[in-house]
């Protein structure tokens, strides 16, 4: 008997007949930021489980969002799981696990089925939202339920920002009385799914929302609230980042395109171990530690999108793709300076103004304040169990076409 599933859309039939591609089960320490670049036209597969119809557990739950889908069956809304073997990859060891969400909505989605991403200039506050609960996110926090609720929401803010302006879907574009947009939902209650439609947030019955320790109605609760949460955190840290020495090289300065980057670690080189962690403060300054030599962070770093077609040609679901950037500063680097002009008035009738310039180093910082914000893949030690089969090998499949809308 074939079983349907959706995931972010996703109708996936899996029946008997299967072809099971499995993978050596073990794998090397490296993390999302390190992989090598993507290149334009790398191929990447949608996972999905063949017995579940999952695609990555403890990243996603069965909703409703506002009035999305429109059919009697949820949507798995979360992160996506994609896997790349780069050339010359036929091992686990090699292989690359990712973290996409999908930029179209109501569209199909062929799942396990390679497809081609290309560098896509997505807008800022998507590039640090699809980078910061990327792969690494869900392999730190899936097993304490703590990944479901920002990766959802996620999801749900790529449909506002992106799908919807980019490619007519109505998923926030049909809610009424300003809901149609993120940053009016704090305090928002969900509407009841056996609510009369328009309903609102995010609804529905059995979540199916594995490692989640709470009720559902705590879940619909927290990733409703969440999607007003995430759209001030992007707003604030909306990529690309920069590292750069502070004034009187006394510490490091984390900025984004709308300012300074408050509460991300730097973590200090002083030749131990781990180094020394410090957080940066509203002016996303974090000072040297004595000793260190380099200061490092990551941060958004390039997109990727996929049209998301089938083999055969037919039209599939455009999913984006965020990989990390690594930011350093050298404790050698220079300060910022300014250059300061000074005109002299002539001292007589036939002498001209004498014009000196000279270069100082800063002695404050004017890093612009947010007050206009709203108040408020790579191989891995070790793969979820949720993405191994009883073998304790993974299972590329290449039957049954999914579909995800």
């Amino acid at each position: 008997m074939n079983r349907a599933k959706k995931i972010c859309g996703l109708t996936a039939a899996f029946g008997a007949a299967a072809v099971c591609v499995s993978l050596g089960a073990t794998a090397g320490s490296v993390h999302a930021e390190n992989h090598d670049v993507l290149t334009d036209g790398d191929e990447l597969l949608v996972y999905v489980d063949l017995f579940s119809g999952n695609s990555i557990q403890g990243g996603h739950l069965d909703a409703w969002l506002n009035e999305y889908p429109a059919s009697d069956d949820p949507s798995q809304i979360g992160g996506i799981g994609l896997v790349r073997l780069p050339d010359g990859c036929s091992e686990l060891s090699c292989a690359e696990w990712h973290v996409g969400y999908c930029s179209e909505a109501d569209v199909q989605i062929h799942a396990m089925e390679y497809a081609p991403y290309y560098e896509v200039n997505l807008d800022p506050r998507l590039s640090f939202l699809t980078w910061k609960y990327g792969y690494d996110f869900y392999i730190a926090n899936y097993q304490s339920g703590n990944a479901i609720v920002p990766m959802a929401a996620t999801q749900a803010l790529m449909w506002a920002w992106h799908s919807d302006p980019q490619t007519g879907s109505t998923v926030f574009a049909d809610v009424a009385g300003g809901l149609d947009d993120p940053l009016n939902w704090d305090g928002l209650s969900p509407s009841l799914h056996t609510d009369v439609s328009p309903r609102v947030g995010f609804h529905g019955g059995d979540l199916d929302a594995t490692h989640w320790a709470g009720t559902d109605e705590e879940l619909l609760e927290d990733v409703t609230q969440a999607v007003y949460d995430l759209a001030v955190e992007s707003t604030a840290k909306a990529g690309p980042w920069s590292l750069s020495q502070g004034v009187g090289a006394t510490g490091v300065v984390l900025t984004g395109s709308n300012g300074p980057i408050e509460g991300e670690v730097i973590n200090f080189d002083d030749e131990t171990a781990e180094g020394i962690n410090v957080v940066t403060d509203v002016n996303g300054y974090a000072a040297w530690p004595e000793g260190a030599t380099e200061a490092t962070s990551h941060g958004p770093g390039i997109s990727y999108e996929t049209e998301g077609n089938s083999n055969e040609g037919e039209e599939g679901q455009n999913i984006v793709v965020t990989l990390g950037e690594l930011l350093a500063v050298s404790v050698n680097d220079p300060a910022p300076t300014t250059s300061t002009t000074t005109t002299v008035p002539p001292l007589s009738e036939t002498d001209g103004p004498t014009t000196t310039t000279a270069e100082t180093v800063v002695a404050s910082s004017t890093i612009p304040d947010l007050t206009a914000l709203p108040a408020t893949g790579r191989g891995l030690d070790a793969l979820p169990p949720v993405l191994l089969l009883a073998t304790g090998s993974i299972g590329i499949f290449a039957s049954r076409r999914g579909r995800l809308r």
